[in-house]
């Protein structure tokens, strides 16, 4: 299954290690998850517009302006469809 995650960017739903909302980066610990992800060019971001969500993945950390319920929604209605 993949998941689409903003801009023309999908992902498949095994290598997504998190889905997390933009506020909690204000954390210090996020701040230098984020920093550091940034300084090895692990970073995608996928629209210019607002971010609402970063998701980290096995290959590194997209800024998403999808809503990390939506994304979430995606996710739990795929995986609906797969079982029926």
């Amino acid at each position: 299954m993949f998941l689409h995650i903003g801009g023309s960017r999908v992902v498949a739903a095994q290598d997504i290690v998190g889905i997390f909302t933009i506020d909690i980066h204000d954390r210090q610990c996020n701040k230098e998850f984020l920093q550091s992800a940034r300084q090895l060019d692990k970073t995608n971001e996928l629209s210019k517009e607002e971010i609402k969500a970063f998701i980290v993945t096995t290959e590194g950390v997209s800024f998403s302006p999808i809503a990390p319920v939506t994304l979430k929604k995606r996710f739990q209605e795929h995986n609906l469809d797969r079982e029926r």
